[in-house]
């Protein structure tokens, strides 16, 4: 019994110092932005019974709102509130970032809009395939070609040739200015949530320690200031290369593979980081 208390309160005190670390970056972000604690707290007041009512229902039974206070620590009358009120405001920023990132992605591997040496080819704006038109309704179904091609100028993704033919200036769709904070955030969300929901599935919900999903990180805490940028340029090159790669890889898959009703979003995330350990006092 004493070391099950022990175990709970450890496990209590690293949940604890997790959550600060997590949200001193959030919380960061957020005053950066004019976000006050009153908003922030709505938002996760709103999450917790949005996640509590639909995750944690007791098997073959209709989840209550009494259940979702329990869980939750809210009152019923505030689970009342927040199960009636509206989603908080969404943004289509992350939803465009993936059309236009679709549409250069497949310019870029689809053999009907390479040429002879497998490179993408210059196409015009309309008319039979290929033309840019078409490669954006076969990668970006419902959307208008023409905002895809003014999003993908804005960018400086592609240019007009001197003949009038939009050619691929850069593969990657990339955000450059302040206007593209929205796209940032998207992101943002975007990302993290991928990561700490590989992380709540390997200690969690999956059962078999041999099917885990890949969740690694390599880092050193003794680099000399002197030779930072040498490394930061390395990992920086090693990252580009392994999300090339793994982009080709599921296109070329996913292009050879029978259709399929059901499918599910796959990929891996890679970033650069470097901080202080001084700092790190959460």
């Amino acid at each position: 019994m004493n070391n099950e208390k022990h175990n709970s309160k450890k496990i209590k005190e690293a949940i604890t110092t997790t959550a600060l670390k997590i949200f001193s970056t959030l919380v960061r972000i957020l005053l950066r932005n004019g976000v006050t604690y009153k908003t922030a707290s709505q938002w996760l007041r709103w999450i917790y019974v949005d996640i509590a009512s639909n995750e944690f229902k007791l098997a073959g039974r209709k989840q209550s709102k009494s259940r979702v206070a329990i869980l939750t620590g809210l009152s019923r009358m505030e689970v009342d509130r927040l199960m009636k009120s509206e989603h908080p405001h969404k943004t289509t920023a992350i939803d465009q970032y993936h059309r236009a990132s679709r549409v250069l992605d497949g310019w870029i591997h689809d053999p009907a809009y390479q040429d002879l040496n497998g490179k993408p080819l210059m196409l015009k704006f309309d008319g039979s395939s290929p033309s840019f038109t078409s490669l954006v309704e076969k990668y970006s179904g419902g959307v208008p070609p023409r905002s895809i091609k003014d999003e993908l100028f804005r960018v400086k993704s592609i240019e007009l040739s001197p003949e009038g033919l939009i050619q691929l200036r850069s593969a990657y769709f990339v955000t450059i200015n302040d206007k593209d904070t929205l796209y940032q955030f998207g992101m943002l969300g975007f990302a993290t949530k991928a990561l700490m929901e590989t992380i709540d599935y390997n200690m969690y919900q999956c059962k078999d320690s041999n099917n885990t999903h890949l969740q690694l990180v390599a880092s050193n805490d003794n680099i000399p200031i002197e030779i930072l940028d040498d490394i930061k340029q390395k990992l920086q090159d090693y990252g580009r290369k392994c999300v090339v790669d793994a982009d080709k890889y599921m296109f070329e898959k996913t292009e050879k593979s029978t259709a399929s009703k059901q499918v599910k979003r796959a990929g891996i995330g890679v970033y650069y980081f470097e901080d202080s350990n001084s700092q790190d006092h959460y």
